[in-house]
Parts: C-alpha cells; sequence; structure tokens
C-alpha cells in the first residue's frame, strides 16, 4: 500500500496516511474536516545519451556517443546535360553556290 500526503481544508495541516489505492480522501485527524490529496513531483534523474540538446546536434565531437554511427550525407544528385540540339543563328546559316549548268 502506498504513502499518501493529505492536507487539511480548514487548518491547512498536513499529515500522511498508509493506505489502498483509489481510497477516500479520510478527514482531518486533528479536527475531523474534509481533507485533500497533495500532489507532490516526482524525483526523476535522466542518465545517458539523448537528453540534452548537445546530444542531438551536428557538431563535431560535442555530445555524440562513441557507440553511435555517423550520420549519413545525401549522394549529390547528377547535373541534367543542357539540351544537346543547337539551332544555329541566321547569319551562320550556309548557302549553297548554285551549280553550274
Amino acid at each position: 500500500m502506498p504513502n499518501y500526503e493529505y492536507k487539511c481544508t480548514r487548518e491547512g495541516t498536513t499529515f500522511e496516511l498508509w493506505q489502498e489505492v483509489g481510497a477516500d480522501a479520510p478527514p482531518c485527524p486533528t479536527c475531523g474536516a474534509p481533507s485533500k490529496k497533495v500532489f507532490r513531483p516526482v524525483r526523476t534523474i535522466f542518465k545517458g545519451s539523448g537528453f540534452y540538446l548537445t546530444d542531438t546536434r551536428a557538431e563535431a565531437g560535442v555530445g555524440k556517443s562513441d557507440d553511435a554511427p555517423p550520420p549519413e550525407t545525401p549522394a549529390p544528385k547528377p547535373e541534367t546535360p543542357a539540351s544537346t540540339t543547337e539551332t544555329p543563328a541566321a547569319s551562320e546559316t550556309k548557302t549553297e553556290a548554285p551549280k553550274p549548268a
């Protein structure tokens, strides 16, 4: 059974009680007024990689794990060749000389 902390709604005093999960809040032991459950933040410790901003950056040597493979760089796209058909300019057109008769 977990240990819960309660606060009196009239006096503001706090008390703890071992109680089943989901049980109703008991009355205050000193004055008999209703009480409310007090919620406290849970102590959390983050260990290992992946919990800091420096772990996700791609900077060289900063926050990187030795076990992680290096990020892959995308292959460069091949350049598309320009149009191979060229039209000659009007001044560059060749004219054939008339054939002798």
